[in-house]
């Protein structure tokens, strides 16, 4: 347990660096319109408290997405776009690779794996029907591509809702939503999350080509805490 604990606290890191705050998406594309700015320019562009600023900022910094430059006042500047992509892309392979080799180790060790890593978009779409043909309570989705999802997976959706399961989505303020579901929107999203009863759930690469799956009800657990943090605001 020792182990699993620093290994989750590894991965929870990578997680949380694929979601912004409603502050920090607002400051993030103040600085894009800005290029580079002062705090109390930032704050008055994108619109959120002075006192919050700083903080708001040094935590951009932190996680890759703008720079500073030394001077008073400090000034910012938000990162280029691709070298953004290419650090989360990078963030996404370390995440599976981290997934991959917790299962490897538990498999060695003769004990039962709490994560599968599942290839193939196919197989990844199949893995999110599994898991919410077997929601009885509750099943949240968070996903960038909801478009795609509600042609392959609508059927699936409809279904969980007949059964009185609630179903939570977030996604994107540009998609629609199926009717019937509880709404989040967050414009910041990356992968593709899903957990159902608190007991099964996936994490998807951007283009579903794979997915890291456990029915193990900690690592769901975990995965839906994330989720309810990506919950911006509801509609």
């Amino acid at each position: 347990m020792e182990d699993f604990e620093k290994e989750l606290a590894e991965v929870s890191k990578y997680f949380e660096s694929f979601a912004m705050t409603d502050y920090e998406l607002r400051g993030f594309l103040a600085l894009i319109l800005l290029g580079a700015s002062t705090p109390d320019t930032i704050a008055m562009t994108a619109k959120i408290p002075r006192t919050s600023t700083y903080k708001v900022l040094e935590k951009l910094e932190e996680r890759g997405f703008i720079t500073s430059l030394e001077g008073r006042p400090k000034v910012f500047k938000a990162k280029n776009i691709y070298e953004i992509r290419k650090n989360f892309s990078k963030n996404l392979d370390i995440l599976f690779e981290k997934l991959t080799d917790m299962s490897e180790l538990l498999t060695q060790q003769g004990l039962p794996q709490l994560i599968y890593t599942i290839y193939g978009r196919d197989r990844v779409l199949e893995k999110m029907k599994e898991v919410l043909n077997s929601a009885e309570r509750f099943a949240s989705i968070s996903t960038p591509k909801l478009r795609e999802l509600r042609q392959e997976l609508g059927k699936e959706i409809e279904s969980a809702i007949t059964r009185n399961v609630t179903v939570s989505i977030v996604a994107p303020d540009n998609q629609r939503v199926p009717q019937g579901t509880r709404v989040f929107r967050n414009n910041s999203l990356i992968a593709t999350d899903m957990v159902s009863d608190g007991s099964r759930a996936l994490i998807a690469a951007p283009d579903l080509s794979a997915c890291g799956f456990s029915d193990n009800p900690l690592l769901a657990e975990h995965i839906n805490s994330y989720i309810e943090m990506l919950s911006s605001r509801k509609i």
